[in-house]
């Protein structure tokens, strides 16, 4: 491996998206309430490349998306807890390496998502955009 290049391990990773997301399900279109994405070891090791010769990282998170607002909406109405069962997904993302080393904010990519009940793999799309 050349010294241009650092490969490393994601360790920890802990998002909350607090306004949720919208979803059509059978033709309305509901809020999945607050939302957490946390690592997912059951999938595999989270890890990345810094390429310094060419000022680029990518880096890969196993993930896990929660819906625990949606989860117990389901199931006070007596719905099948299955369909709101934790998503699993696999984050590709791609960003370039910042002055101090860092890529924080400058990630951005999209997921491919593992079958649930609630959603097909085509259905469901997760991007990350990059931030400020």
């Amino acid at each position: 491996m050349s010294r241009d290049v650092v490969e490393f391990r994601i360790t920890n990773l802990d998002l909350h998206v607090p306004g949720g997301l919208p979803v059509m399900w059978r033709g309305y279109k509901i809020s999945t309430g607050p939302l957490d994405l946390g690592l997912d070891d059951s999938t595999g090791i989270s890890c990345g490349v810094m390429n310094y010769e060419l000022g680029v990282v990518s880096a890969e998170f196993h993930v896990l998306v929660r819906f625990h607002w949606f989860a117990l909406q389901v199931k006070a109405l007596g719905m099948d807890a299955e369909l709101v069962a934790p998503v699993h997904a696999v984050l590709k993302t791609e960003g370039e390496i910042l002055p101090d080393h860092s890529f924080n904010g400058g990630l951005r990519g999209s997921c491919k998502v593992k079958s649930h009940k609630l959603f097909s793999s085509q259905d469901l799309r997760i991007e990350v955009l990059p931030g400020l």
